[in-house]
């Protein structure tokens, strides 16, 4: 299991502002200026899990979108929803209490059940970041700097081919599942580029998931315990994100002839 400070992330987004802050571009180079709009982002990522998340969960993606304004001053504010996935499960004592002498999970009909455990979440973020222009002709390439906050929420899902097995469908599921949710920051910093014809943007860079999660389900029908407490979730990852840029459709007729 890999354990970092947890405080290493938020550490390094802070510094990286601090330092994007004092860069100047070179005074006798003439600025062109940013322009404002919207954009939809659509994204992905891979995260490595540490810190309570590793002793339940591996390496895990994220696909999604989101929408975004971006000001003159260079500063932009939106919101992401992603979803997450993941194929390795590593936590103890799943379905220890269906697993039989022979380490099968039997189904309904008294034949081994092709069941596959994986990771399933969400996240649904607020963001405010800044960017600086890397060249003062090309004023929307450069680097950049964003802060996440939302909610997190991540259970084990069951994967079924086609065995029916009583105790893992509803209502019973929920003592299998280790739901859990709450809130999530994500420091995030990178570059992004925008080509002078318009026709590719994109961003790339590092961030962390830094979750303070709690238990939804008041108790695991395969251990027979409770989970308790807070739970501290974290995980760091590479992110990458396709860029559109939403412009109004002109209203105005040229009646030239």
């Amino acid at each position: 299991m890999i354990r970092l400070p947890s405080a290493l992330p938020l550490t390094l987004f802070l510094l990286a502002l601090a330092f994007g802050s004092t860069a100047q571009l070179d005074p006798g180079e003439a600025k062109t200026p940013v322009q404002s709009g919207h954009h939809i982002l659509l994204h992905t990522a891979l995260h490595m899990p540490w810190g309570e998340l590793a002793e339940r969960f591996g390496t895990a993606n994220t696909v999604g979108i989101g929408w975004r304004r971006t000001a003159t001053s260079r500063w932009r504010y939106g919101v992401q929803y992603r979803f997450q996935t993941g194929a390795d499960v590593r936590e103890p004592g799943l379905l220890s209490n269906l697993i039989d002498p022979n380490g099968h999970i039997v189904d309904n009909e008294g034949r081994i059940a092709l069941l596959t455990p994986q990771q399933r979440g969400t996240l649904l973020l607020a963001t405010v970041g800044r960017q600086w222009p890397l060249d003062a002709h090309r004023p929307e390439t450069g680097l950049l700097v964003e802060l996440g906050a939302g909610f997190w929420e991540h259970k084990v899902h069951f994967q079924n081919r086609g065995n029916r097995i009583t105790q893992l469908d509803d209502p019973h599921l929920r003592g299998y599942d280790r739901l859990s949710g709450g809130w999530v920051l994500v420091p995030r910093a990178g570059f992004e580029y925008h080509s002078p014809n318009g026709q590719a943007r994109f961003q790339v860079g590092l961030e962390a998931l830094l979750g303070r999660i709690r238990p939804s389900r008041s108790w695991n029908a395969d251990t027979g315990m409770a989970d308790e407490g807070i739970r501290r979730d974290h995980a760091l990852g590479l992110f990458a994100s396709w860029i559109l840029r939403l412009k109004a459709r002109s209203t105005s007729v040229d009646y030239t002839y």
